[in-house]
């Protein structure tokens, strides 16, 4: 585990530093955005939003790179239903490299009238003091990575997902709030087969860590500051069943 931990921020630095430096990348320098074409974004500079509801930035094309550019991108109304960075009804997205902070959602990955949610990932992102920090609805192989989620209500969420894998991830100081009563770093809920892989959890104020569908798998996953050595919540655990 120590040496899986001691290659995050190497892996970090390295992964899919494609973003801004493909030809043709487009800068996104104020809010709201909207993404309608494939290609690669990215942030030119920190970016704020009053935003109390829709979203910051969404994405209504397949085949998009958003790269954050170590930016942050932020919501400055205290209480809002707003999505940070919001992927509706595409595959093949990917999000990365930078913050996101304050927003209900800070990454949400959601199927539209086609029903289409499949292939997107979160990756290398600072998710800060959102309700939710990464949440996947009705998700076909979405992937969040070596993502940092410190407080909110939940780090990351799927729900009614299949396929889906949350790995590397370290998640701190989750707690219910008023909006949203959770209060659990990892929540897969009605899925079909989800995988929570090496992730850390911090303790926040529940009890929980994790909470898993029956159908749903997990390993090598770490929890810190807990009562007890593995809050975990449904899920079969696949490192003590391959012993």
């Amino acid at each position: 585990m120590a040496t899986g931990l001691a290659l995050l921020p190497f892996a970090s630095a390295n992964a899919y530093e494609t973003g801004t430096n493909s030809p043709g990348a487009t800068a996104i320098v104020a809010l709201p955005f909207t993404i309608s074409s494939p290609g690669n974004y990215y942030l030119a500079t920190d970016l704020s939003i009053a935003l109390p509801a829709g979203a910051a930035i969404t994405i209504e094309a397949s085949g998009v790179i958003l790269d954050l550019n170590g930016r942050t991108l932020s919501n400055t109304t205290v209480s809002n239903t707003a999505y940070g960075i919001f992927v509706f009804n595409q595959v093949d997205v990917t999000i990365q490299n930078g913050n996101v902070d304050s927003f209900a959602v800070g990454v949400f990955f959601a199927p539209g009238s086609t029903d289409v949610n499949a292939k997107n990932t979160a990756l290398n992102l600072r998710l800060n003091s959102n309700t939710v920090g990464v949440e996947s609805l009705s998700g076909t192989s979405n992937l969040v990575r070596l993502c940092i989620i410190d407080g909110g209500s939940i780090g990351i969420w799927f729900r009614k997902d299949l396929g889906s894998r949350a790995e590397d991830n370290i998640l701190e100081l989750q707690a219910p709030i008023e909006s949203n009563k959770t209060g659990v770093a990892l929540v897969s809920t009605h899925s079909l087969g989800v995988v929570f892989d090496n992730n850390v959890v911090a303790k926040g104020t529940g009890k929980i860590g994790q909470i898993m569908s029956g159908t749903d798998k997990y390993r090598f996953e770490s929890f810190v500051g807990f009562a007890v050595s593995g809050p975990v919540v449904g899920g079969t655990d696949e490192e003590a069943d391959s012993n």
